[in-house]
């Protein structure tokens, strides 16, 4: 069991909801250059975006059979242009001579040898249509293999990982990382068997794992280590460079709102796309324990202004809890009705504090600020001149406005800004209200979203501790 309730399952993205979001988002012309390998890859080539190096491209039997075979060194894959779920891949190795050098064998990923009047067979199977989308007559493209990265190469003894991310309304929603196992024939795909790991957006750490349609996994074998490892806390290479090119993926084909990336990472040239997917599958969810279907909801109405807008969202929308509990080691998780939390300062902005109330939390600055813990609250949030003064109310800072009717009936809108603070040396990635709090003694409120893995304490702070706390505060010229 994958230890999904009620609440969770309600919150997934069905089957028939999908389709309605993708014919919504996606235009016909978005879908069928998505659908379209060949397509899809020159216009991704032309907007800049990395792609494995095209070898060949073949419209008929004519054509593949006047290639030139025996130049190929291996390292190469076969693809149907309009293939789906995986069907129709070759992939090839390395190159082996038999007995003339005009004739040479291919090594495939499981071991095996084919001949090159065997790939010309499967090539006229493509040819013929047996793995298109459509069920109609298809074309066949020849592209390299990429040098795989150090970290994945232990992951498996055959085929590539990749990484799914799934983008909607430039916003990465949700990724996972996908592992060809001896079961799927070294193919990346969960349908025919691979491991499918989910993605902490905010930070790119594996969280859970799932073999195929959604067998759960804890453990998968390292081939490096030569033992079991768990399949949380894997951290992904070039993390920032993988959700910046999902998204500029999604730009770079107009009419497709909802798309799924799938990114592989070259040892030498980092993230490049493999392919795009306008009808991206759902297993995606359950190896995150998350739905689709809130997340979608939740940035269905914004306006992404950018690229690096989008991450930000996803970023500080999605970020995993679980992630904080990979490395995780405080023991005391009781909090009390006041704390004491240190909020960072944006990177490079400079603040009209006195040097003394600024400190160090690791490599970054950060300030100390009182709290007051409600669990009444779902979604923190922070004084209105405090944000201004630690430059958190830019307009780059703001991720959209949240509309409300304040208590005498007028309609407003409230900024909801991303932050960073520490709350008992753990540390908290995530989204939070902008609220005048100027009459108020606490100028920052921890809604029970931000309280996840803490206990709360019905007791109030003891005297004897809060003169400490007092004197805390009062070095702070922002609290009253």
């Amino acid at each position: 069991m994958l230890g999904i309730n009620l609440k969770q399952y309600r919150q997934f993205l069905t089957k028939n909801e999908r389709n309605k979001v993708y014919l919504r988002k996606n235009t016909a012309e978005g879908r069928a250059t998505a659908d379209n390998k060949y397509k899809s890859k020159k216009k991704m080539m032309k907007a800049g975006i990395n792609v494995p190096k095209l070898i060949a491209r073949f419209k008929n039997s004519e054509e593949m059979e006047n290639f030139e075979w025996n130049k190929l060194e291996g390292n190469f894959v076969i693809k149907p242009v309009s293939g789906y779920g995986g069907e129709g891949i070759l992939i090839i190795r390395r190159a082996i001579i038999r007995q003339r050098a005009d004739q040479p064998g291919f090594l495939m990923m499981n071991g095996k040898v084919i001949s090159v009047e065997e790939i010309k067979l499967h090539c006229l199977e493509i040819l013929a249509g047996k793995y298109s989308l459509h069920g109609t007559t298809d074309g066949v493209i020849v592209e390299e293999r990429i040098k795989i990265h150090p970290l994945f190469l232990t992951l498996t003894k055959s085929g590539t990982p990749d990484i799914r991310v799934i983008v909607y309304n430039r916003v990465p929603v949700m990724a996972m990382l996908r592992i060809p196992t001896e079961k799927s024939g070294g193919k990346a795909n969960l349908q025919q068997g691979a491991y499918g790991l989910g993605i902490d957006l905010a930070s790119g750490i594996t969280t859970f794992g799932i073999e195929g349609k959604g067998v759960e996994v804890r453990k998968i074998y390292d081939f490096g280590k030569k033992k079991m490892i768990k399949v949380n806390g894997i951290k992904i290479p070039f993390w920032k460079e993988v959700l910046e090119t999902a998204v500029k993926c999604q730009g770079a084909i107009p009419g497709l709102g909802f798309v799924g990336v799938d990114v592989v990472i070259d040892k030498e040239d980092g993230p490049k796309i493999l392919e795009l997917n306008a009808r991206s599958g759902l297993s995606i969810q359950l190896c995150n324990k998350a739905g689709l279907k809130s997340r979608i909801e939740k940035i269905d109405d914004i306006a992404v202004r950018s690229d690096e807008h989008g991450i930000a969202l996803a970023k500080y929308l999605f970020g995993e809890k679980f992630s904080d509990k990979v490395s995780e080691k405080e023991k005391d998780k009781t909090i009390q009705p006041l704390e004491i939390i240190k909020l960072k300062i944006p990177k490079g902005f400079k603040p009209e504090l006195q040097k003394s109330s600024i400190i160090k939390q690791g490599k970054h600055r950060v300030i100390e600020v009182r709290a007051k813990v409600d669990t009444g609250a779902f979604r923190s949030s922070i004084d209105r001149n405090l944000a201004e003064k630690l430059g958190l109310l830019s307009s780059e800072k703001i991720l959209y406005f949240r509309h409300y009717k304040s208590s005498l009936g007028k309609h407003k809108n409230r900024p909801v800004i991303g932050i960073s603070f520490w709350l008992k040396g753990k540390k908290v990635v995530t989204a939070v209200n902008v609220a005048d709090r100027d009459k108020l003694r606490t100028k920052f409120l921890l809604g029970r979203k931000d309280l996840e893995g803490f206990l709360v304490s019905a007791v109030r702070t003891p005297a004897s501790v809060a003169p400490t706390l007092n004197q805390k505060i009062k070095k702070n010229k922002y609290e009253k």
